[in-house]
């Protein structure tokens, strides 16, 4: 008997925005937001003084949540993304291979204080919201192709 073992790609991660959100509406009409977060993470060296170190995450939103996140997202912005990692290659227009690892979010929580102008309202309800997610897949499209030769 073989023992398998089960294919997981799950990523949770919290930064603050770098820049604001580049997003675009691809000619399908389908909503597409790219960003980048910065994560810091505190530590203590050999000689016990406390450093800290930034690991800067490529993040791609699509639909709903990547609209959500065009409106109320701006740089510095806190976020909690939740999602999976995706590895894309390709070639520049000057021929050289080219790769980018990002994570493909599927839910994007703000984690800003409230009353700080940044929180999605949902007015059918009356109640605020600050996670956006969609209840379609948020996978990019099968045809969906690198379109320029900047990784983001």
């Amino acid at each position: 008997m073989e023992l398998r073992m089960p294919s997981i790609n799950k990523v949770i991660i919290s930064g603050n925005l770098v820049r604001d959100p580049d997003t675009r509406i691809l000619e399908n009409g389908t909503h597409l937001a790219k960003m980048s977060i910065a994560n810091n993470q505190r530590y203590r060296d050999r000689s016990g003084e406390w450093q800290e170190k930034t690991c800067y995450v490529n993040i791609v939103a699509w639909r709903k949540t990547a609209e959500l996140v065009s409106e109320f997202c701006r740089k510095g912005s806190p976020v909690l993304v939740e999602g999976e990692l995706n590895y894309n290659s390709w070639e520049d227009r000057d021929g050289n291979k080219r790769s980018r690892l990002e994570v493909n979010a599927r839910r994007i929580q703000f984690l800003e204080k409230k009353g700080q102008n940044s929180s999605y309202r949902d007015d059918s309800t009356g109640q605020s919201s600050s996670d956006f997610s969609d209840n379609e897949h948020n996978s990019a499209p099968d045809s969906m192709a690198p379109d320029d030769d900047i990784p983001f």
